[in-house]
């Protein structure tokens, strides 16, 4: 069985990215071109891949059952955090100079957050995450998901990751399409939701880790989901109802990340198999940001509208919080590590 250590997967990770990101960016000729992009997607695909479980282990060896949510949600900021810049900065950059111009900025902080955390990752060098072989792989996920709260759990965070994925990826367009505002504009709504998200993260994981109940906030965060898509899609909107709502859509299609990864890791995984189980959340988690611009063009082909469209994808998130309101105690507490 082949094993690496924590330490090689992260750092490997962020080489991965910025290989991955290089080649994507790169200037060569059009078939050229697209088989580098394609390449340098598929090698940043896998290194985002690993990041969450190799990182969920570390933190479980490193915290208490009470800090896992807060500490899982601190790491999680980085996802928003991330999406702010990018809103506030992207829209200006692609405009006087082309997106590839970020190139060199972009791979100087890659390289700089590999040197950084070398220190940091320095002591996790003989914990290993072992890699099944491939006849097992799939044992492992089905192994995982023969848990219930596990199932549960994997199959909200692929819902809730649509509508996260549709933050992302359709909020400033449907400003665009939807009231007519500027590019510029509807990217600083983006940016406003992605801070809220971040914020939302420490917040949700402070409140977890003092009071529990996280299956009673990832209910909440469903059933606000909706309201939030309802205050963005409303016809005649005002500058206050969109911050309004887009704040409140950061709060929920970002916030829930956080505390459900340490809810995977801490509570519903079996004992030992912690790595496996937030492993197959994310697998979830990234399969529902793969439906979800899918999903999109379905409902739009079918319902005719962008905004039933996007109400939809919307849908899907109220129903999975209502889903967990009958189940929303707390998991029982693994014993917390020494």
């Amino acid at each position: 069985m082949a094993s690496f250590s924590v330490r090689t997967i992260q750092l490997g990770s962020v080489a991965a990215t910025g290989l991955g990101y290089a080649l994507f960016a790169c200037i060569a000729p059009p078939p050229l071109q697209v088989a580098a992009a394609c390449l340098g997607i598929v090698l940043m695909g896998l290194a985002y891949g690993v990041i969450v479980p190799s990182s969920s282990l570390v933190l479980a060896e490193c915290y208490s059952s009470a800090m896992q949510p807060l500490v899982v949600s601190v790491r999680q900021t980085g996802v928003p955090v991330g999406t702010t810049l990018v809103a506030l900065i992207a829209p200006h950059v692609a405009q006087q100079a082309g997106w590839q111009s970020m190139t060199l900025p972009v791979l100087a902080l890659l390289a700089a957050t590999f040197v950084l955390s070398l220190p940091g990752l320095r002591p996790f060098g003989a914990l290993s995450a072992n890699l099944p072989p491939r006849q097992r792989l799939l044992g492992s996920v089905r192994s995982a998901l023969s848990e219930r709260a596990t199932r549960q759990l994997a199959l909200i965070a692929g819902v809730y990751a649509i509508n996260q994925a549709a933050l992302t990826t359709y909020l400033v367009p449907g400003l665009v399409w939807l009231h007519g505002l500027s590019v510029g504009k509807a990217a600083g709504y983006l940016a406003i939701a992605t801070m809220a998200g971040a914020a939302a993260r420490i917040v949700f994981g402070m409140t977890t880790s003092r009071w529990g109940r996280a299956m009673l906030h990832l209910a909440l965060i469903g059933l606000l989901t909706g309201a939030a898509w309802l205050l963005l899609l409303w016809p005649l909107p005002s500058a206050f109802r969109l911050v309004v709502g887009s704040m409140l859509l950061g709060m929920t299609a970002m916030g829930w990340n956080g505390i459900l990864l340490a809810e995977l890791g801490l509570r519903a995984a079996p004992t030992g198999r912690t790595a496996e189980a937030v492993a197959t959340g994310t697998s979830f988690a990234y399969l529902g940001v793969l439906i979800a611009p899918l999903a999109f063009v379905q409902l739009d082909h079918a319902l005719g509208s962008k905004a039933a469209a996007l109400g939809g994808l919307a849908l899907l998130a109220v129903l999975a919080g209502a889903s967990l309101l009958k189940g929303s105690a707390q998991l029982p507490n693994r014993p917390s590590p020494s």
